[in-house]
């Protein structure tokens, strides 16, 4: 998993939409890397808002133990 991309409408004079586009982006990653017994290593995020669409993109990978980026469980 590279990178991830939604955009969706928005009513207009929200603002945040493109923060809840990209939590959810990030939920959905993190779910699919734990289906794999990994994490979900966010790499980078970018939004976009504007009256009429909000965008977010969020980059990263499944790393399990050793790979960088993991974090053990405590």
């Amino acid at each position: 998993m590279r990178a991830v991309l939604i955009a969706a409408l928005c009513v207009p004079f929200v603002t945040g939409c493109s923060g809840m586009l990209a939590d959810q982006v990030t939920k959905e990653a993190q779910q699919k890397c734990a289906s794999q017994g990994k994490q979900f290593v966010q790499d980078d995020v970018k939004k976009q808002d504007n009256p009429i669409y909000s965008s977010a993109e969020v980059s990263g990978h499944c790393a399990g133990p050793g790979d960088p980026g993991y974090v053990a469980p405590k």
